[in-house]
């Protein structure tokens, strides 16, 4: 399934970037009047959410060219939740943040990590997904991330693994690697089996999905930064955070959660992947 997926992927990068301008538009109608991103919500009956086309099993175009994925389900089943339609805005790595700064998404699904320098920039929900960032590498030539010191290895552009591997190296005396930056996952791990990188560095679920029947790539057991995604919020508006909380703890206690997470990561899944936390309920 994801090998179909990785030959319609230029072409969704196209398509990505020519549809651009509607959502521009849209953007300055979310700013006018100085309505709360829920007043607005409720009044247009509809929620604009940003979510990736591009990384599978989390989100992506299939071959019959449906968007599907765990953040593509949560996304449906929050704004269900919230009885409004859906409007899904592509984003990507770059895209997923401005877009909120900008007004063009209410928020984002976008297997977004919760880091400091990205609370700077926009608000979060409480976290919903849970991994670690680690490597990808061509099989039976590197063995743990110390042997990535010193190396070229590939990341995306955008991603918080350029810093936490920055900040890895530092932190374990290590020699700091050159950092080739990629817009296109299937580019990099190409490089990957090319000899062109030694590595590839991204989210384990991620690299686990794009690596998926290629017995000559393997994923070092080890990881180097814990991975919480969170929802991505518009800035300071404490209402609406409030909402997608109440609504994230929803779909959790009632199990919703669990059924959508077995779908696409749990034992009978393609890439799986075990749970790895617990959200945070209020009572």
């Amino acid at each position: 399934m994801y090998r179909r997926f990785i030959a319609l992927l230029f072409v969704l990068a196209v398509s990505f970037v020519i549809t651009q301008p509607v959502a521009q538009h849209s953007a300055v109608d979310a700013q006018s009047g100085g309505q709360s991103t829920l007043d607005r919500v409720r009044e247009n009956g509809v929620v604009r959410i940003g979510i990736r086309f591009d990384n599978p099993p989390l989100s992506y175009i299939d071959e019959d060219g449906n968007w599907v994925g765990f953040d593509v389900d949560l996304a449906n089943e929050i704004a269900q939740r919230l009885g409004v339609e859906i409007e899904q805005v592509r984003v990507d790595e770059t895209t997923r943040i401005s877009f909120l700064q900008e007004g063009q998404i209410d928020l984002a699904v976008a297997s977004m990590n919760h880091t400091r320098s990205r609370e700077d920039a926009v608000d979060f929900s409480i976290t919903y997904f849970w991994d670690s960032q680690t490597f990808l590498v061509r099989k039976g030539e590197f063995d743990s991330l110390d042997d990535m010191f010193g190396r070229v290895v590939a990341m995306n552009s955008g991603s918080s693994a350029i810093g936490a591997w920055q900040r890895y190296v530092e932190a374990n005396g290590g020699t700091p690697s050159e950092i080739v930056e990629f817009t296109d996952k299937v580019a990099a791990v190409q490089a990957l089996r090319d000899g062109a990188v030694d590595g590839y560095a991204e989210d384990g679920i991620t690299l686990a999905a794009l690596a998926a029947g290629d017995d000559s790539l393997v994923l070092l057991s080890e990881g180097f930064n814990p991975v919480q995604f969170g929802i991505g919020l518009p800035e300071n508006d404490s209402e609406w955070r409030d909402i997608i909380n109440y609504t994230l703890q929803d779909i959790w206690l009632d199990g919703t959660y669990f059924e959508i997470y077995n779908r696409w990561l749990g034992p009978e899944a393609e890439v799986q992947l075990p749970l790895g936390g617990e959200m945070e309920i209020w009572r």
